[in-house]
């Protein structure tokens, strides 16, 4: 039976990733009536560690604050997380994940924990098949965000200097998880397009997963 593909979508809150992981699924759906999806997000509430994690992210206040407890049950949440998706994947089903590792890299590497320790926390789980971080710039990020939850922002989308960082570090990502965790599935999306060339995008870069050594910018 041929393994499903793990695909992540990544990105700041605000990105359009929410927006285009549906159509993500539809499109696989369409490409050939045996394909089977599963839709995930991290973190999840699969177990306790999740549920704190979650309960962490609704948090006003300091966005540099609970680094280490971030990393710990963001790990901890997704080796459960990985119990469930790994035999999916091995019955040939798909799996999309709004949100994996990268964003620890991302978020809690601008918080002050160094890569080689989230690294660390992470070894031995499943790296995807693909990963999508949809880029878009910070004063975009900020409009949106501002329409959509206007001044109730969650814990990290309320200090845009931080978010800066968060974005920097995920441009980094392409060429320090290679060699860090053994993650060559990094693909950038331009997210700062209109909803319908953005899944174009998606859609290409899906279509190349079988030759991700040529690594693009979409």
């Amino acid at each position: 039976m041929k393994k499903g593909k793990f695909i992540v979508l990544e990105g700041l809150n605000g990105c359009g990733k929410g927006t285009q992981l549906p159509y993500l699924a539809d499109y696989i759906l369409g490409l050939d009536k045996s394909n089977t999806i599963f839709l995930t997000r991290e973190p999840n509430e699969f177990d306790d560690n999740g549920k704190k994690a979650r309960e962490m992210l609704k948090s006003d206040g300091d966005p540099y604050s609970n680094n280490i407890e971030a990393v710990k049950y963001f790990a901890k949440n997704r080796e459960t997380h990985n119990s469930i998706i790994a035999p999916l994947l091995l019955k040939g089903i798909h799996v999309i994940s709004d949100r994996y590792w990268h964003s620890n890299f991302a978020f809690q590497h601008t918080q002050g924990i160094s890569y080689e320790e989230i690294a660390k926390a992470n070894q031995g789980l499943l790296v995807p098949d693909l990963t999508l971080i949809f880029n878009c710039p910070i004063e975009e990020l900020s409009k949106r965000l501002q329409k959509r939850d206007g001044e109730n922002r969650r814990k990290f989308d309320s200090n845009l200097e931080f978010l800066a960082r968060v974005g920097t570090n995920y441009v980094n990502l392409q060429n320090i998880l290679p060699d860090l965790i053994n993650d060559e599935s990094i693909l950038y999306v331009d997210a700062n397009r209109s909803i319908e060339e953005v899944r174009k995008a998606v859609v290409k870069a899906f279509d190349i997963v079988p030759i991700l050594s040529s690594r693009k910018y979409f």
